[in-house]
């Protein structure tokens, strides 16, 4: 691991820890407030897909530890992904002053969290595809990394998009399925 990696790395853990604590305070509240303001299913689904993905985002960060410098654009870079995934955390559950149930505080801030989510992934993915184009991956690869990522922000589209909470809520669980066992086959 390089000097550059430890100190890229103990910003944007910095970043997506602070988001890790917002998710978890977030549960924290909506158990809390559980007889005043129904639990509902939606919120609590993206929270889940949340923490998936970010620990999935921290795991993959380790590819990066041989970075030789660091500079602006690393910096700026690391800086938009975990801010992105920082604002969507904020985003899941209710402030504490809030008197909206779960799902529907979720439904009218899924858009801001699913796309958040989104750009962060997207912005994730340019250097596995610069790669793939740089240093020829077998076609196989490549099928199976567009596919996996494609099909992972259809599900986000969906869940940003979908009017119906039970649509939201297959996609966004669906989701934390791909999220899930590709982390597990593929890590």
């Amino acid at each position: 691991m390089s000097d550059a990696f430890g100190f890229m790395f103990a910003f944007y853990g910095l970043i997506l820890g602070l988001a890790v604590a917002e998710i978890a305070a977030g549960f924290s509240r909506a158990y809390d407030e559980r007889h005043k303001r129904r639990l509902g299913v939606v919120a609590p689904l993206f929270g889940v897909l949340l923490l998936v993905d970010l620990i999935t985002f921290w795991m993959n960060a380790w590819a990066y530890r041989d970075l030789e410098d660091v500079n602006y654009k690393y910096a700026y870079l690391v800086a938009i992904v975990a801010l992105l995934y920082y604002f969507a955390a904020t985003q899941v559950f209710p402030k504490a002053l809030d008197n909206d149930t779960l799902d529907h505080h979720i439904m009218d801030h899924r858009q801001e969290v699913a796309f958040s989510v989104l750009a962060s992934n997207l912005l994730t993915q340019i250097p596995p595809a610069i790669s793939a184009f740089t240093t020829p991956w077998p076609m196989a690869d490549i099928a199976l990394w567009a596919g996996l990522n494609l099909t992972y922000y259809v599900l986000l589209c969906i869940a940003a998009l979908a009017a119906s909470k039970k649509v939201v809520g297959i996609a966004v669980g669906s989701a934390i399925v791909l999220v899930t066992g590709a982390t597990a086959v593929f890590a």
